[in-house]
């Protein structure tokens, strides 16, 4: 029971969490606001624990930055992680989740920011390992779920 405290305690103080499948920020309140069309950018995949941006990455930031500043379109940065860590306990591996999750979210939010996207137009989430896109049987699927994802979207 205090392992499953921890945890909710942790999530809670990340600001984020997985319910109904979709993200929620409790400390952030924004006002609601009606989204008109969203976009897949651009997603880059990263080694196991890494964040570092690869000069492919850099080039498609500065690509999608451009399209940001043309189209006023604002950005959503979802860093995300493998199981890799499952070997530790429960709470250890959501805190290196989280951390490298978010680590990943906020170097692509500095990289469009270097490119003249303005830091009040990103919102970055770590969403850790809450949603893979492939099977972690084998090391590709683990590499697939590496990624941060990079969405336009317009209000």
């Amino acid at each position: 029971m205090k392992k499953i405290c921890s945890i909710l305690m942790i999530l809670f103080l990340c600001g984020c969490s997985s319910i109904f499948n979709k993200p929620i920020c409790v400390l952030e309140k924004t006002p609601a606001v009606t989204i008109t069309k969203v976009e897949l950018a651009g997603v880059i995949h990263y080694a196991d624990g890494q964040s570092d941006l690869k000069s492919d990455d850099w080039t498609m930031l500065s690509q999608i930055a451009e399209q940001v500043k043309k189209t006023k379109a604002k950005v959503a940065v979802y860093g995300h992680a493998s199981h890799r860590a499952k070997a530790k306990d429960l709470l250890q591996r959501i805190l290196i989740n989280i951390k490298v999750s978010n680590d990943r979210a906020v170097k692509v939010m500095s990289g469009l920011w270097a490119y003249g996207v303005p830091l009040s137009d990103i919102k970055t989430m770590a969403m850790f390992d809450t949603r893979p896109v492939a099977d972690e049987k084998d090391a590709r699927g683990e590499q697939a779920n590496r990624r941060t994802e990079i969405y336009l979207y317009w209000q």
